[in-house]
C-alpha cells in the first residue's frame, strides 16, 4: 500500500535527515494527501458497491443462470456498475461466491 511505503519512507528521513527536516515535511505533505485521496475514494466507494449488487440482484433475478465475469463486466460496462472483480474483491469472497450466495438468498425468497 503506498500509505505504509511513505509511512516506512517519513521514519527513514526522520532518523537520516531530523523531524524538522525538508525531507520529512515532503513525506508528511505526501503522506496527508493520499489519505485524502483515500478518504475520497473509500466514501464514494461504499454507494457504487450497493449500486452495483442491487444491479446484479435484479439482472440473477432476470436470468436463470448466474452471469459469467466476462458477461457481467460487459453489462456493467455498458450500465455503468462495478466490475466482477472489483465486487468479487469488495465482497471478500469473490465474484462466483457471491453469485451463489445471491442466487441461495433468491431461491430462499421464492420459498417464502
Amino acid at each position: 500500500m503506498v500509505i505504509d511505503s511513505l509511512k516506512k519512507e517519513l521514519t527513514e528521513n526522520i532518523k537520516k535527515y531530523g523531524l524538522k527536516s525538508k525531507q520529512a515535511y515532503k513525506t508528511s505533505k505526501r503522506i496527508a494527501f493520499e489519505l485524502e485521496n483515500v478518504y475520497v475514494k473509500q466514501k464514494s466507494i461504499p454507494s457504487y458497491y450497493n449500486k452495483s449488487m442491487e444491479a446484479l440482484k435484479e439482472y440473477m433475478q432476470n436470468n436463470e443462470i448466474n452471469p459469467s465475469e466476462i458477461r457481467w463486466n460487459k453489462y456493467a460496462l455498458v450500465h455503468g456498475y462495478l466490475s466482477s472483480q472489483s465486487m468479487g474483491f469488495l465482497d471478500g469472497d469473490g465474484f462466483n461466491k457471491l453469485c451463489k450466495e445471491i442466487r441461495k438468498e433468491i431461491e430462499g425468497q421464492k420459498k417464502s
